[in-house]
């Protein structure tokens, strides 16, 4: 892997602060470490999601590419049924 380069960057206080307790009780060697996580989980993410998107199009649409409107109505639907799946999970700790 390669070097880690140094950057400078703007955090709101209160991100400053959850970043600091997490770094504080163990849960990451320093703030680095969590912001190259996260971002590394969201770089992973967006190459999943590119990869379902081009799954769908190539298999179940024959080679179409998705519309504009349907990314936004998957985008929707997909964000209803995590809020409900969170509900849920909510609810059976309750």
């Amino acid at each position: 892997m390669a070097a880690k380069k140094p950057i400078s960057v703007t955090l709101d206080p209160d991100l400053l602060e959850e970043l600091q307790r997490v770094v504080d009780a163990g849960e990451a060697a320093s703030i680095s470490a969590v912001i190259n996580e996260t971002l590394r989980s969201r770089v992973e993410r967006q190459r999943r999601a590119e990869q379902a998107r081009k799954y769908v199009e190539e298999t179940l649409l024959g080679g179409q590419a998705l519309t504009d409107e349907e990314l936004v109505e998957a985008r929707g639907m997909l964000a209803a049924s995590k809020a409900r799946t969170g509900a849920r999970r909510k609810g059976a700790v309750a």
